[in-house]
């Protein structure tokens, strides 16, 4: 059985229709469902309502998992590092907590979906491949990084399976906009309700930007991956495309100029996020498929 934690959200829901649609045994853990969303999968998915800081409530969902997809996080990049408090009790403690109750649980295998944009920082060889050491400039990406550390740890200790997926930026049909995460849900939403954007520095900060269908690839195959993996892999496009190369693609798609507004760049960004994935290659036989132009295009046209 497979426990997919956090599969109310953009990730969790499509990599939950591509495992039940498969077939795969799969326990959908959230703290709430959208009752459209429920009704679409029927009967080929267990469903568990549960908060993730709640141990007692884990512990329960647990039951007969072998293997945990770890999706949840409360925090952003664009959140600065404006609740770094508030980013160790939500997204360090209770990772920490539920990684020691997934071991007195049995389980594993442990998949943690960890930040490839923020995790390397400032100084990182681009492309940045894994062995390049980690110094994230912001929260987000150093609690992801803590918790990677506490994997590792426990799987030196406890004998725990892992593979750790440092993502880059993913985005395709379905992802809603939320404050501070996600240039283009954002650009989207703002098309939609003819709203300015706001554009930090000069635009030209570089990003990697995944179509969904290939995160999810990448997922399925280190569900998949034979013996007792203990990996840490790069997922991402390969190529890498500034926020004005973005913002141009969607005017381009949807004919909408947008009003523009530039402010002062954030210091906790860095200028390029590029990751290697050659190793991705490698190790789970995995590589994106999908074009950005054919994957931008899908995101706008169902976003009418």
């Amino acid at each position: 059985m497979i426990g997919i934690y956090g599969s109310n959200g953009f990730i969790g829901r499509h990599l939950l229709r591509r495992l039940a649609q498969n077939g795969v045994p799969v326990r959908a853990v959230s703290r709430r469902f959208d009752p459209e969303f429920l009704g679409s999968l029927g009967q080929r998915a267990e469903f568990v309502e549960g908060d993730f800081r709640q141990p007692i409530a884990m512990a329960s969902s647990l039951e007969g998992v072998e293997t945990v997809v770890q999706l949840i996080s409360t925090s952003s990049p664009g959140m600065r590092n404006d609740h770094t408090i508030a980013d160790i009790e939500e997204n360090v403690v209770p990772h920490v907590k539920f990684l020691h109750t997934c071991l007195r649980a049995g389980v594993k295998r442990y998949i943690f979906l960890s930040s490839g944009g923020t995790i390397y920082g400032p100084d990182a060889s681009v492309p940045t491949p894994e062995t390049s050491m980690p110094n994230p400039i912001n929260s987000h990406g150093l609690t992801k990084l803590i918790v990677e550390k506490y994997i590792q740890m426990y799987s030196h200790v406890d004998g725990l399976d892992y593979v750790i997926l440092r993502l880059a930026n993913p985005y395709g049909p379905g992802q809603i906009f939320r404050k501070g995460q996600g240039l283009i849900p954002m650009l989207l939403d703002h098309w939609r309700k003819g709203l300015p954007i706001r554009i930090f520095g000069d635009g030209k900060a570089m990003r990697d930007y995944l179509y969904i269908d290939d995160v999810i690839d990448a997922v399925e195959a280190a569900l998949s991956l034979p013996g007792a993996p203990r990996a840490i892999i790069n997922i991402g496009s390969g190529e890498t495309r500034s926020v004005l190369d973005i913002v141009q693609a969607i005017e381009g798609l949807t004919g909408h100029v947008f009003e523009r507004e530039y402010v002062g760049a954030r210091s906790t960004d860095v200028d390029i996020a590029s990751l290697d994935i050659s190793f991705a290659g490698k190790m789970l036989g995995w590589k994106p498929t999908t074009p950005f132009d054919v994957g931008i295009r899908k995101a706008v046209t169902l976003a009418r």
